[in-house]
């Protein structure tokens, strides 16, 4: 009876031990998966976190869909649309001024020429789009910098001249002044777009020279230099990701103010020019045939709104994604 009674300690102290390599095993398992998510990196974190406020409205979903169904059409649109040729110097008297909803052939009806509406004006996305990607792109590296550099070296002779030097293209209206510098030029899309841009970049560095000169003396930016980091390295990976919020946000929005004054211009006949398909001057070219034919210029009209509603949805929603985190922490 006594063996067996030490058999039995012995074997359950095997299993106790047994047990604890398998629990602590577990326990160990554990630690590391909690190592391992604290390893995520921060920013996929704060995409996560953003991507939630971001969602959680309706709407800036909406806009999201807009927008990347415009920038589709944009690229695509040449592929997807009923009838290509009609982008260019294309003649069909026979099939003018069809009515919207008529005809398969035509889904929006025909202009003047006999041309398909609904062909046009997708293609015209492809303008509008490229206005607003070749405009922002120049203006919103540009007028960063700027503010960035004049922000970091406020109160001194570097922030007075860049920023007094932004303030005089303030001060003039956007339009009033696109509208001089292209008139005095051939009109033509690249003149329209470098017009927008040299009128465009003061308000990025207005924004960014704000958010800087309420960080420059924050204490993550004291201890960048008292160890000794270099301004580049201060202003452009301490301090500018820390902005990243406000400037995504006005770029989504000035999406659409950017085709306004693109269409504005094509409008008044300054920008793309016939037979090119841009939705300004479609519009312009339609607007003379109302209220008698009126799909020629609505339609049109109606695809510059959706491309402006949006982005604008789209922006509303990167600024409710940024509003709870800061920046660009």
């Amino acid at each position: 009876m006594a063996n067996d009674n030490n058999e039995i300690e012995e074997i359950d102290e095997q299993v106790e031990e047994q047990v604890d390599e398998e629990a602590d095993e577990q326990v160990e398992e554990q630690v590391e998966k909690l190592l391992d998510e604290k390893k995520e990196s921060p920013l996929k974190d704060a995409l996560k976190r953003r991507w939630y406020r971001f969602s959680k409205n309706p709407l800036s979903k909406i806009g999201l869909a807009i927008a990347l169904t415009s920038i589709f059409l944009a690229i695509f649109g040449r592929y997807v649309v009923p009838h290509p040729a009609h982008a260019g110097l294309y003649r069909d008297y026979g099939n003018k001024f069809i009515e919207p909803f008529q005809t398969w052939t035509f889904p929006l009806g025909t202009d003047s020429y006999g041309r398909c509406v609904l062909s046009r004006t997708i293609m015209g996305f492809k303008y509008s789009i490229r206005m607003a990607a070749v405009v922002l792109s120049l203006v919103v590296p540009s007028g960063v910098v700027v503010g960035l550099v004049a922000g970091y070296h406020k109160d001194t002779w570097i922030d007075t001249l860049l920023m007094r030097t932004s303030d005089i293209f303030i001060a003039v209206p956007p339009l009033v002044l696109a509208l001089s510098i292209t008139a005095m030029l051939e009109p033509d899309p690249f003149y329209a777009m470098m017009a927008v841009s040299l009128m465009w970049w003061p308000w990025y560095a207005r924004i960014a020279y704000n958010n800087v000169s309420s960080l420059v003396n924050e204490d993550f930016v004291k201890s960048a230099e008292i160890m000794g980091d270099s301004k580049l390295h201060i202003m452009f990976s301490e301090i500018l990701p820390n902005c990243t919020g406000p400037i995504l946000t006005k770029l989504t929005l000035d999406v659409g103010w950017v085709i306004i004054i693109g269409a504005s211009l094509s409008f008044v006949g300054l920008g793309a020019q016939a037979p090119t398909p841009d939705l300004g001057t479609m519009v312009a070219d339609g607007s003379g045939l109302l209220p008698t034919w009126w799909w020629v210029s609505i339609f049109p009209a109606m695809a510059i709104s959706f491309i402006i509603l949006g982005f604008n949805l789209l922006g509303d929603g990167v600024q409710d994604a940024f509003e709870e985190v800061g920046g660009g922490s």
